[in-house]
């Protein structure tokens, strides 16, 4: 998993054709078992790139993307939103989408 620590990052990150992003909080006492959950579910698909983003560190991140709980997993497609799970996650909706992209 990749730190995002600027906005520009996020831009580029999210140009690719697919990338996931998961923006957290560093006091975030959920974010580390869902990164960590994750982070093990992404082994099954070494080929879409995983990012984390601390809302303290980008600030412009909330904003942009409207963030309003943490832990927040994002799912773009060139650039498009195209999936979003917060704080209780929906693991087998996420791993349905991620077969469907592989």
């Amino acid at each position: 998993m990749t730190r995002i620590k600027t906005y520009e990052q996020t831009i580029k990150a999210i140009q690719s054709s697919i990338a996931i992003i998961v923006a957290k909080t560093q006091g975030c006492n959920v974010c580390l078992p869902v990164t960590l959950r994750l982070i093990e579910l992404m082994k099954d698909y070494p080929n879409i790139p995983l990012y984390e983003v601390y809302i303290e560190d980008v600030p412009e991140f909330r904003g942009q993307h409207l963030v309003f709980t943490v832990p927040t997993i994002i799912v773009f497609n060139e650039g498009r939103e195209i999936h979003r799970e917060s704080r209780f996650i929906d693991w087998h909706k996420l791993i349905d989408l991620l077969e469907k992209i592989k």
